[in-house]
C-alpha cells in the first residue's frame, strides 16, 4: 500500500518558509511552490518512486510549462528538489529528488513495502511458521520470555514470527519465535547485531499453541505446561440484596408484663367497683386515714407520690402498656395498665374486710332515729 506522511509543521517549515526569500518573490509564490511540491511528493509515493519526481509528473502538476519553469527553479532555490539522473529502461534521464526529512514529507520505500509483504506471506505459511513454533514452542529466542498468541499488539509478551535475516524470504532455519517488545526494538536490524539464543530441548508448549499446531498444521501436539486459571470474583452490588433486606421485625406485647410483687394478688381484685361494695364504717375509716396518714410513712407517701407523677409523664422504671392511657389501675384512656407495686397500693388492712366482733354495726334505719332522740332529750328538760 502506497504511503506518504506530511508533517504537521510542514507549512512553517524553514525550508517552504524560504521562498519569500528570493528577489522577485510575490505575494504567491510562498502558497504556489508548497502546493506544488506537496502534489509532486503524492504522485511519487503512489508510484513508488522513491521520492523522485520524474520531468513529467512535475510538468503536469504545474498547469504549463512556463509556469514549471519557475517553480521549479522557486523548489530548488528553497531547497525542496534537488536536480538528480536517473535511468530508465536503460537510458538516463533528468528528475527531481525530494528532500527527506521527516518534519516536512515521509514516504515508505519500494523496499520497505515488498519486505512487508514478504513478511505476511511467510507468516501466513504454516509450512514455516508451524516448526518454528513446534521447535521454539512459546519462548522468545531473544529473552526467553514466555509469549501469548493473542491480538493484543501493544503488550510486551505479544508472541510473534521473526525473521533473522532482514529482507530476504524466510525459511524455517532464519525465522523464530519472537516477543512484541524484542520485535519493537530489533526492527530490521540490517547488521545482525542481535544474536539469538539456542532452540530449547524442552520447548514450553501451551494449550493454544498445541491446539494450533494439531488443528491448523497437523502436527498432534500436547501441551507442556497450564497456566493456572485465574476467576475474577465480582463484587456484590451496593443495592443487592443484603443491602436491602429489612432486619425481623420484633413482636411488642399487648400489655405490659405485671410487676411481680407479694401485694399483687391482694390488689389485683381491686377495681372502681370496689368502693361502692364496701361497708360505711371501712369507707369512714378509709378517708380518715387519707387525710390524716401515720407519722411514719409521711415520707414514704411523699416519696411514693412523686414517683407516681414522673411514671404518670412517663418517668424512668415505670411499667406502662406502651399505649396511650396513664397505665394505673383502675379506668384508662385506653388500655389497662399493670397493677401498681406494694408500696403504691394502699395499706393492707385497709382492704381486709371489718370485723364484726371488734366494731359491731347497727342496723339499718335504727342508727339515725336514736341519736335523734338522744339529741331531743338533751335539748328538752321535760322529757
Amino acid at each position: 500500500m502506497s504511503w506518504l506522511k506530511q508533517s504537521d509543521v510542514s507549512a512553517n517549515h524553514p525550508i517552504t518558509l524560504r521562498a519569500l526569500e528570493m528577489e522577485d518573490a510575490d505575494d504567491r509564490i510562498l502558497n504556489e511552490v508548497y502546493g506544488w511540491v506537496n502534489r509532486c511528493a503524492t504522485q511519487s509515493a503512489a508510484h513508488d518512486q522513491d521520492y523522485i519526481v520524474t520531468l513529467g509528473t512535475a510538468k503536469l502538476m504545474a498547469g504549463s510549462f512556463a509556469r514549471f519553469e519557475v517553480l521549479a527553479a522557486a523548489a530548488i532555490f528553497c531547497g525542496y528538489f534537488t536536480e538528480v539522473m536517473i535511468t530508465v529502461e536503460g537510458e538516463k534521464r533528468k528528475a527531481f529528488k525530494l528532500v527527506e526529512e521527516k518534519d516536512l514529507f515521509h514516504m515508505i520505500l519500494k523496499a520497505d513495502k515488498d519486505w512487508t509483504q514478504q513478511r505476511q506471506r511467510d507468516n501466513r505459511d504454516v509450512a514455516k511458521t508451524g516448526p518454528v513454533r513446534l521447535r521454539d514452542g512459546d519462548a522468545c529466542r531473544y529473552c526467553n520470555r514466555t509469549v501469548t498468541w493473542n491480538n493484543d499488539r501493544r503488550s510486551a509478551r505479544w508472541g510473534s514470527i521473526d525473521h533473522v535475516v532482514p529482507g530476504e524470504p524466510g525459511t524455517v532455519a532464519t525465522m523464530v519465535v519472537c516477543c512484541g517488545e524484542c520485535n519493537q526494538r530489533r526492527q530490521n536490524d540490517p547488521l545482525s547485531t542481535w544474536k539469538t539464543l539456542p532452540p530449547p530441548a524442552e520447548p514450553l508448549i501451551g494449550p493454544t499453541t498445541a491446539t494450533w499446531l494439531t488443528e491448523k498444521c497437523g502436527i498432534p501436539t500436547k501441551p507442556t505446561y497450564t497456566r493456572t486459571p485465574i476467576e475474577f470474583v465480582s463484587p456484590a452490588p451496593v443495592n443487592g440484596p443484603q443491602a436491602t433486606e429489612e432486619p425481623p421485625a420484633v413482636e411488642q406485647p399487648i400489655t405490659a408484663a405485671p410487676v411481680e410483687d407479694e401485694v399483687t394478688e391482694a390488689t389485683s381484685g381491686l377495681s372502681s367497683d370496689s368502693v361502692a361494695s364496701t361497708p360505711d364504717s371501712a369507707v369512714e375509716n378509709l378517708e380518715a386515714t387519707e387525710q390524716q396518714p401515720a407519722p411514719g410513712i409521711e415520707s414514704e407517701i411523699k416519696t411514693d407520690q412523686r414517683s407516681i407523677d414522673e411514671a404518670s409523664h412517663g418517668g424512668p422504671g415505670y411499667a406502662g402498656t406502651g399505649r396511650d392511657g396513664s397505665g394505673q389501675v383502675g379506668l384508662g384512656r385506653a388500655g389497662s395498665g399493670a397493677p401498681l407495686p406494694a408500696h403504691h397500693a394502699p395499706a393492707a388492712h385497709l382492704n381486709k374486710p371489718p370485723n364484726p366482733a371488734a366494731h359491731p354495726q347497727p342496723p339499718q334505719g335504727k342508727g339515725k332515729r336514736r341519736r335523734a332522740r338522744q339529741r331531743n332529750r338533751k335539748g328538752n328538760p321535760n322529757d
